[in-house]
């Protein structure tokens, strides 16, 4: 299954040192223009965009340029260029998997019939499939490094978790 990303789970992900997961769970990770110019041109000192670039270099994700503009247009507003173009992407390359955090880009990538998921759905799908052993362990690392979840989310995530190891036993 391939998916294409948004920017914040790349950023997050990479500041948690476990982007490496995505390669895992994903045939293949793509990422518009616009999401790698927010990654890795806008700030060439980070290490999450030497990361990024170095994943692209390395052939495990892939730069693409999304080509119906007037389809970007409309979605601008609400929405950022990155969002906008993960949602018209997807569609062009027939993808019907995304990676996006925010909530209002997230519903709007359900309209679109897109299977959506973020980062913390990135990381209880790694914890699933054994890639992440402590899952508490990886959200507290995305909150110490400015990631917001709610408590709400939180205790249904654990929850979630809890279940997964009853129903390992």
């Amino acid at each position: 299954m391939n998916i294409v990303s948004n920017s914040s789970p790349l950023i997050f992900l990479g500041k948690i040192g476990r982007i490496d997961v995505l390669n895992r769970l994903f045939d293949k990770v793509y990422i518009p223009e616009a999401v790698f110019n927010e990654v890795v041109l806008a700030d060439k000192d980070d290490d999450v965009s030497h990361l990024v670039e170095e994943k692209i270099k390395a052939g495990q994700i892939d730069k693409f340029k999304v080509h119906n503009e007037v389809a970007i247009r409309a979605l601008l507003g609400r929405l950022h260029q990155g969002e906008v173009e993960v949602i018209i992407g997807a569609g062009e390359l027939k993808i019907n998997s995304v990676l996006l955090d925010d909530l209002y880009a997230r519903n709007k990538a359900k309209q679109f019939e897109l299977s959506v998921t973020g980062t913390i759905g990135i990381l209880l799908l790694a914890y699933k499939q054994g890639l992440v052993k402590d899952l508490k362990s990886e959200l507290q690392k995305l909150i110490d490094v400015g990631y917001r979840i709610s408590d709400t989310l939180m205790q249904t995530v654990i929850k979630e978790i809890e279940i997964e190891k009853d129903g390992r036993k």
